[in-house]
Order: C-alpha cells, then sequence, then structure tokens
C-alpha cells in the first residue's frame, strides 16, 4: 500500500472515531483492534511447497540420512507445525485448497489433474486486489493453459487467469534437472510457459538461464520477482511450487555427491530433496539482502506424502521410538500410508513458517493445522476482509501464531477417490480404499495417544464414531452442494 493511500485511510479512521465512541465499550474494543490491525505494517508473504515429500523427508525429523540445513534452521528460528495437513492426498487437490481456502471439491479440483473453477476468488485475486504484487512459479497443474490442454476434465485456468501477474510456470511435472535437454513425454505440457507464452525447446536450449537444475530455475524467476516488487517498493505474493521430488527426477552431480555413501537411487532422491532446501537456503539469503526478512511470512510445505506405493527396501531410523522407516524414494516416519491414503502418512506434511516480526519465540505446536488455512490467514494479516458469498473451510492461523489459541475447535474433512476423514485435536474417523472399494464402516484413531493409526477403537467408541460422523456429514453435504455447482458449469452434457 503507498504511503498516500496509508495516509487516507488513516484519516478516515480517525474521523470515525466520534461516532465509535458513542457506542457501547464493546464497539470501542472491536474499533481498537481494527485500528491496530490497520496500524500495523502488512507483511509480504511467500508460499513455498515441494511435491512428493513425505513428513519424515526432513532433517529435523532425524532422517537418518537426508540433509536439510536451510528447512532445519527455517523451524529452529520459526514455527514448526507437527500437525500440519494438506487439503488432499494428491498434488492438484491441495493446491486448489491452498490457493482457495476450501475443501477442494468446491472449487471443481476433485482429482488430481482437474481444473479450478473460474468463478472461484483465489488468494492471488485477493491480495492483487489490495495492493499486493502477485506472482507464481513453478508447477501449477489446475488448469489448461491453452484450448490445446482443455481436453477431458480440464478447461482452461492457467495462473495468470487466477490473480497471477507475473507467471514462470508449468502445467504439470518435468524432468528435475536439465528439463531443456530434451523434450519430454508431455511435449509442451512439460516445460515453461512465461506470461502465457511456451518457452519452446529450441529457444530454452539456447538459454543458459533455462539449463540445468530446476529448483534453482524456479527459484531464480522468483527472486527476479521479488527484486522488482522491493524495487518499486510493493507488497508481494510469490507461490513457490517445485517440482521436486515428483517423478521424472533429474540427476544433479553436484547435490549426488553429498550421499556419496548410499546407493545411486537415494542419490538421486535425496539430491533431489536437497536442491529443493538449496533453494529456500537462496529465498532466505536474498530477503535478508533485499531488508524485507523481518516482515516477510515464508511458508513451507508439501503437496501429499511421499508416492510410494507399497513399500520396498524399508529401513529403520531411531526416531519416534524406532518406528520412524523409509526408503530410497520417501518416507512418512511411522505414519501409515503414503501419497492417495487418507490415513495420516499420505496427508500430515512438513510446514515450517518463519516471519521474525510476527514469530518473536520460535515453537513448536501440534495443533491440526491444514493448507486450506493460509487463504484466511493471509487475507488477515494483510487486513483483506475474508469474502461472505460462500462457505470456507480454512481458518486463520493468526492467532495461534500470536500463541492466543490453545486448540482448533473446526474439524478438518478430506475427500478422495472414495476415501473419506474427518479429524479434530483428538480422534479422527476414516472410511479406507481396500482392493478398490471404500469401505462402508468408519474406523477410529486416537491420533493423540496412537499417532500411526495402529488400532481402530470403532467397535470400542461407536458413541464417539457417531458424533464424528454427524459432523461430518455436515460438512461433506455443504462441500456437495458447492461442487455439484461446478459439475452443472463444466461437465454437465448440454
Amino acid at each position: 500500500m503507498n504511503g498516500a493511500l496509508r495516509a487516507r485511510e488513516m484519516k478516515n479512521l480517525f474521523l470515525q472515531v466520534g461516532l465509535v465512541i458513542l457506542k457501547p465499550m464493546r464497539f470501542l474494543f472491536a474499533f481498537m483492534v481494527s485500528f491496530a490491525a490497520l496500524a500495523a505494517p502488512r507483511p509480504n508473504v511467500v508460499l513455498v511447497m515441494a511435491d512428493d515429500q513425505g513428513w519424515g523427508q526432513m532433517g529435523y525429523y532425524n532422517h537418518p540420512a537426508l540433509k536439510t540445513p536451510h528447512l532445519d534452521a527455517m523451524a529452529k528460528a520459526g514455527l514448526r507445525f507437527d500437525r500440519f495437513y494438506a487439503g488432499g492426498p494428491v498434488c492438484s487437490p491441495t493446491r486448489a485448497t491452498v490457493l482457495t481456502g476450501r475443501t477442494h471439491d468446491r472449487p471443481g479440483v476433485f482429482d488430481h489433474g482437474y481444473a479450478l473453477s473460474s468463478q472461484e476468488k483465489t488468494l492471488a485475486q485477493a491480495m492483487k486486489k489490495a495492493g499486493y504484487g502477485t506472482g507464481h512459479f513453478g508447477k501449477w497443474h489446475l488448469g489448461g493453459f491453452d484450448a490445446g490442454m482443455a481436453i477431458g476434465p480440464l478447461h482452461v485456468m492457467p495462473p495468470w487467469k487466477a490473480g497471477f501477474e507475473e507467471c514462470f510456470s508449468t502445467f504439470n511435472v518435468l524432468v528435475t534437472h536439465d528439463p531443456y535437454a530434451r523434450l519430454g513425454k508431455h511435449g509442451i505440457e512439460g516445460s515453461y510457459w512465461h506470461n502465457g507464452r511456451n518457452i519452446p525447446l529450441e529457444e530454452g536450449q539456447k538459454d543458459p538461464v533455462l539449463r540445468g537444475d530446476d529448483a534453482a530455475i524456479v527459484m531464480n524467476k522468483s527472486i527476479e520477482f521479488i527484486r522488482k516488487q522491493v524495487a518499486a517498493r510493493k507488497l508481494f505474493l510469490a507461490v513457490v511450487w517445485f517440482h521436486n521430488v515428483h517423478t521424472p527426477l533429474g540427476k544433479n552431480p553436484k547435490l549426488m555427491k553429498q550421499y556419496a555413501d548410499c546407493s545411486t537411487q537415494e542419490q538421486i532422491y535425496y539430491s533431489n530433496i536437497t536442491a529443493v532446501d538449496t533453494q529456500v537456503g537462496a529465498l532466505r539469503r536474498e530477503l535478508r539482502k533485499l531488508g524485507v526478512a523481518d516482515n516477510t511470512m515464508v511458508w513451507f510445505t508439501s503437496d501429499n506424502g511421499p508416492n510410494l506405493k507399497g513399500k520396498k527396501n524399508v529401513m529403520y531410523g531411531k526416531a519416534e521410538g524406532g518406528k520412524f522407516n523409509y526408503t530410497p524414494i520417501g518416507s512418512s516416519g511411522a505414519y501409515r500410508g503414503w501419497k492417495r491414503d487418507c490415513y495420516e502418512g499420505g496427508l500430515r506434511m512438513p510446514a515450517v513458517l518463519e516471519w521474525p516480526a510476527g514469530i518473536k519465540k520460535p515453537f513448536v505446536t501440534d495443533i491440526p493445522t491444514v493448507t486450506s488455512d493460509y487463504f484466511p490467514t493471509a487475507l488477515e494479516v494483510a487486513g483483506i476482509p475474508l469474502p461472505k458469498d460462500r462457505e470456507y473451510d480454512g481458518i486463520s492461523l493468526l492467532p495461534l501464531i500470536e500463541g492466543r489459541m490453545k486448540e482448533r475447535k473446526a474439524g478438518i474433512g478430506f475427500h478422495s477417490r472414495g476415501m473419506q476423514a474427518w479429524t479434530k485435536t483428538r480422534y479422527k474417523i476414516i472410511h479406507p480404499v481396500a482392493k478398490k472399494k471404500a469401505s462402508s464402516q468408519w474406523e477410529l484413531y486416537d491420533l493423540l495417544a496412537d499417532p500411526f493409526e495402529e488400532k481402530n477403537l470403532a467397535k470400542q467408541h461407536p458413541e464417539v464414531v457417531e458424533r464424528m460422523d454427524k459432523d461430518f456429514s455436515v460438512w461433506a453435504e455443504s462441500a456437495e452442494t458447492d461442487q455439484q455447482k461446478v459439475i452443472e458449469k463444466y461437465y454437465r452434457k448440454k
């Protein structure tokens, strides 16, 4: 917000004081809170997300081999979330929750590859309207980039139509090292697009900026955008969605050397996570160099659990009472399940927030939080009212960040590929899928006593199941109502 606009807003508020003090004290108190929020400087927001990086794939969770020094430093300096959930167990649904604050069925992202409804109000649109510069960098996977991609469940919905002013994006995945060495099987879908223009193979091969480590390419473009916003004295929202560690994984010889004692498969996989960590370090250094680190919220998480497709070559570490297990292609720690599961291993993500101006004393929380919380949190710190014309599933985490939130009262719901789950602070119910068919009976787990979901308590506590089932049904019915609106608009045959 520029100085003139801020001055006008402050003046208008002072003019309203006379009216406010004539009302009951509760209105005066509300005014004082609002005034304080407006007077506080608004932060920049950077949302960083890895792809398929499981809960156990962090140095700070004592992975026996992985090195993530920059993410470890973030966790030590800020707020570490030990019970942070992806909005879904696959990528596109989670990305939709980040941008909308709503469970992914509401905006029409029923599964991976489905497109975001054009009628959604995105985080980028809201913050752009409030004076923020907005940029998206890396993987999108929330809609086609042009008419040629608008096939099957897709319609055209690129990031530049979702409120992002600067976009250096890919439709879906690409090889994570030297993507322009050759055009992969995905064609132009597997190459970079800059503000609506595809960068073809021939051009990319001649541009040294687009060669080498994909994570570095994506972060360099992000930093370039941030520098421009800082030079223009403009606040910014930067959404940085890495392709790592989704396949196809490229080989980064320099980073692989750090894991010389590991198998070749482990070297490739671990170095791809280290590539992300290295670029998180580059981001943190640049923010400090530009003098904006203190009042920039830098969030990090992943979009879903590791893509294990069953566990092979399992090894064990000392963490979590010796139950921490990992493979050469990923880890969910000791948590049950992986990508595509609504068990904890498919949904519980590593997550950290670094914000020196807002987090004076680092701490760790195990209060349940979720990617749909990003939207209302960012709006609140930016002084933007939450729209009242639709249902939101996320909540603002500002009270938690400020140490005023002791528990989450609202439940968190999940729906994916026939699976359903509902969790609150202590208990979780789940309809899992067995042999490609969803169970009709809820399983119940006490996540405080049994975080690894080893003991189904449904028969012992039917009253808890019944209570949670009622809460879930109310939520699911609301989400389905919004889902049907999207189906009518995009998928019903005319």
